[in-house]
Formats: C-alpha cells, structure tokens, sequence
C-alpha cells in the first residue's frame, strides 16, 4: 500500500481522532501551531476502505535542501499508531513505506520520540531517556517529603492564586517572564511571542491543553503548560518569576495541577523529561513521589546529517 499525505487543513480529522485515540500531541489543532516556528505539519496515513490503519503525524523544519523530521517536536511523544484491525505485519508495512518517504525526502534527521508501540525501526538509533511519573491511586494526593507538604501549605496561605490561562491580555507580561528566565539561563528563547499566541488560541477551546498561571494582583509569576492524553496530564514547560520565590508559585501550580488530574479522573502526572546531569530537577520530582520510568526515543541521520551533527557536536 502506499502512503497519503496531508496537512491539518485537509485530514480526515474523524478518521485520524479514531486511529490516535484523539491524542493531543499528533492532532491537527497542536500540529498547526508550529507553524508559527517555521514548521509544516504531515500526517502520514496508510488506509483501507474501512478508514485510517496505521498512520504517523510529523513536523518538518528546515529548508527545502536540509530538511528535519520529528515526531514529534521537544520530546513531546509521537510515532506510528495503529488501528485495532492493524497486524504487526502491516504495521511493519507502513514503517518501511514511511522510510522510504523520509529518505525520497532527503532528510537529513529524523526523530521519533516515545512512540505508542515499540518494535524494529531500523535504521533509526534507540536511545533511553528518564521521565518521572506521579501515580494518583485515590481521592486525594500528598506527596511522600514532608518538606514538600510544608512548602504546598506556605504556598496555599500567601497571596498568589492560580487559574487558567485564557485571555491574550496576560500574553506580554508572560513573554516577559520567558525572556527573564531563559536569560539567567544564558539562553534565548526557544518559542517565539506568536507560538504561545496561537497555542493559547488552541489550548482555549481544547481541554487537552492546561495552561495553568499563577497571579498576584492579575500579574502572571508563574505558568505552567500542561497536556492530558487520556488518563494522564503531562507538564511540560514551566517559568516563574525569581522575584516573587517567597510566593513559591512552582508549589502552587504543581499543587493545583495534581488537584485539577484528581478532579478530572486522571491516574497519572508524567513530570516531563530530565536531560543527563539535571540532579536538581530528578531531586524535586522524587521529592513529590515521582518514581523513575525510562522513555525510549529514535534518532536517523541521512549520510550529510551525519557529518552536519557531528561537526555541530564539536
């Protein structure tokens, strides 16, 4: 069989919510917003008569000569899913014919990150990484550190509060705080104003995306966004202004996001990514009772990505 393509303005979106279980990283809506960082979205679809069987949603950046594939962007998970009446052979199928689209493309990488079903991906690379996992098992939830059940009531007792994210008014002093935090870092800003601008137009109408802000006096000093596929909320980023620490907006809003999973029936929070060497950051999961969970992810390289990375990671 072969391969069809499309962009978010002409999928079948019927079709593909059913093959991906109405996944928020590879919907049309999420895809779209890359846009705004130079992206162009691609679903990849191997089809029968009775609908979508297998199918891949990716962003490609780069230029026409040099371009990249992921699936999907910044460690947000991707990969092939499958229907109910897909067999591993044909699963295998769409793989293969995916691989040959890829290279027909002439990328020169290709990720895919934290796919639904692992199997065979030659000839991408395997790798590991760790993320760390919150189980909610009852009504309530208290993390294991009394230090942190401390911290959560200091945090509760002060004057900062926390809503949703829903009105562009909050959009520049939030950029602001992007600006500032990736400055101590030493860092520009990896998204652009006009990213979070559309993603909050999405994220408004679409209860898969939780932007959780935390503000005294209507000024935003913390934010956290926030994803839910299925039974489980994924954070994603988070900024908060240094100013305000004695607020402990991070307290606040993990507090709030743990509230809001337990008040919509969600089993588990997946804490996001810890990239090698972050002992603070796995520190502070562990400290609310994450527990450890490795991820895989894949990586291929064309004959010239090769040499363009290897040069890069010198």
């Amino acid at each position: 069989m072969s391969l069809k393509i499309f962009s978010a303005d002409n999928l079948p979106q019927r079709e593909w919510s059913h093959l991906t279980n109405n996944c928020v990283y590879v919907s049309p809506e999420f895809a779209s917003v890359w846009r705004t960082m130079g992206g162009r979205e691609v679903f990849l679809t191997q089809e029968t008569d009775d609908g979508f069987l297998a199918g891949m949603a990716g962003i490609i950046f780069g230029s026409r000569l040099m371009p990249r594939f992921q699936s999907m962007p910044d460690g947000l998970p991707g990969g092939v899913f499958s229907s109910l009446e897909c067999t591993p052979e044909q699963r295998d199928d769409f793989f293969r014919s995916f691989v040959s689209w890829m290279r027909s493309s002439r990328m020169i990488r290709a990720d895919i990150n934290n796919p639904p079903d692992i199997f065979n991906m030659v000839p991408f690379g395997r790798q590991e990484t760790m993320s760390h996992i919150i189980d909610l098992k009852g009504e309530t939830y208290s993390p294991p550190r009394r230090e942190v059940r401390k911290q959560i009531r200091a945090a509760r007792r002060r004057e900062a509060r926390v809503t949703m994210m829903n009105d562009e008014k909050y959009l520049k002093r939030f950029y602001e705080l992007v600006i500032a935090t990736e400055k101590r870092h030493d860092q520009a800003p990896r998204y652009t104003p006009e990213f979070f601008a559309e993603l909050l137009k999405v994220s408004i109408n679409d209860k898969r995306i939780r932007w959780f802000i935390a503000l005294v006096d209507e000024k935003i000093i913390g934010y956290h966004i926030c994803f839910v596929a299925k039974t489980e909320l994924m954070t994603w980023q988070y900024y908060s202004d240094k100013k305000f620490t004695r607020l402990k907006p991070g307290y606040l809003l993990l507090d709030n996001i743990i509230n809001y999973a337990l008040d919509n029936n969600l089993k588990t929070i997946n804490m996001g990514y810890s990239p090698p060497g972050a002992d603070s950051l796995v520190n502070f999961k562990e400290r609310w009772g994450g527990r450890e969970q490795k991820i895989s992810y894949y990586t291929y390289f064309n004959p010239m990505g090769k040499l363009i990375y290897k040069w890069r990671s010198k």
